[in-house]
């Protein structure tokens, strides 16, 4: 009765130290978890908040290792690896985010010695002695420039009271479609607004955008760009 009796006892001891000794965490989880923090020292001043509570997390699993408690220690290991994680996302959005705004500030920035090199012509298809205006990149306030010549062009209709215009806002290919009809009708609100300021009826001004489908100038270089964000003006019969 002993003899059958001590296996039993022998397994359910075996048993009951299972059930009790703790686990240790497998080493490459520890290893993950500790690459994902290092990977992410760049990150403190671009994502600092996710960056401090990724490293708080991991300070706290490294602490539950040396006490052994394994369980508490893979919740933490886990956290700190998706705090990381999310550090890392934040940080490298806002790096692109900037250099999507440093890109088009180098292309404005380029687009101006052009926009200025061009001359402001009489539209091919508007009232004699007014003139055409042009706009910045993406942009529809009036430049000091633009506003100069629309001065002259309220004085020739306060000259000549029977025309009525109208207003043609036009944009360069850049843009969809209806993101450019919009713009276009900017603009040539912004012409509209500036006259009525100056003095002139507002019934006597129409507003019209085409977008990009009718370029001053064709082709794809900046001189073309800057050539064709502009507002002109066409003689209402």
């Amino acid at each position: 009765m002993k003899n059958g009796l001590m296996p039993i006892l022998l397994m359910s001891a075996l048993a009951v130290c299972l059930s009790a000794c703790p686990k240790q965490i497998p080493q490459p989880e520890i290893d993950a978890a500790e690459s994902a923090m290092a990977s992410i020292e760049d990150t403190k001043d671009c994502a600092p908040e996710a960056y401090q509570a990724a490293k708080t997390m991991m300070d706290r699993a490294r602490a539950l290792l040396k006490e052994e408690r394994y369980e508490e220690a893979k919740t933490a290991l886990l956290a700190a690896k998706r705090l990381a994680e999310k550090a890392r996302k934040e940080c490298d959005k806002k790096r692109e985010e900037e250099k999507e705004r440093q890109r088009k500030a180098a292309e404005e920035k380029k687009a101006e010695p052009v926009a200025r090199e061009l001359d402001v012509e009489p539209a091919e298809s508007g009232p004699e002695s007014m003139v055409t205006v042009y706009f910045g990149f993406n942009d529809s306030n009036l430049t000091d420039e633009a506003r100069g010549a629309l001065a002259n062009n309220a004085e020739f209709l306060n000259i000549n009271e029977a025309v009525r215009v109208q207003v043609e806002g036009h944009c360069d290919e850049r843009g969809s479609t209806e993101y450019n009809l919009a713009l276009g009708e900017r603009r040539a609100m912004s012409v509209k607004n500036y006259l009525v300021k100056l003095g002139i009826d507002p019934d006597r001004v129409e507003i019209i955008s085409y977008g990009e489908e009718r370029p001053a100038l064709m082709g794809t270089t900046e001189k073309a760009w800057a050539k064709n964000r502009r507002a002109e003006f066409r003689k209402l019969q």
